[in-house]
């Protein structure tokens, strides 16, 4: 096989592995649930086994969106997902990039660029 080939076949096996482990909306809501558990560990006082508890049902709890208020842009190898926190307000809009069954943050409220 030519060098030109294999580059040719190696693309298609990432890009067929990249599709197979685009993360789905439901993957998404357990990543933010668990992304608002850790905040509100990190927010709250630490070392208390009951309010360890209540940190992560608490944070678990706000971390349930409804599907309607999240939007998915789907490129079929990755996702993005845009999360407006806010409602109606203006500043509260989160964006992800969901890729190989990972989530990053993309664009967060208060990001100046």
């Amino acid at each position: 096989m030519t060098p030109g080939r294999v580059l040719f076949v190696g693309l298609i096996l990432i890009a067929g592995v990249l599709y197979l482990l685009n993360p789905g909306p439901e993957a998404f809501q357990e990543f933010l649930q668990a992304e608002a558990a850790a905040r509100a560990r990190e927010s709250g006082e630490s070392g208390n086994s009951v309010t360890d508890f209540l940190d992560d049902r608490l944070g678990r709890r706000a971390g349930r969106v409804d599907v309607e208020d999240v939007e998915r842009v789907d490129y079929h190898v990755a996702s993005v997902y845009r999360v407006d926190l806010n409602g109606r307000f203006p500043g509260g809009e989160w964006e992800y990039l969901g890729i190989a069954g990972w989530f990053t943050p993309i664009e967060q409220p208060g990001d100046d660029r």
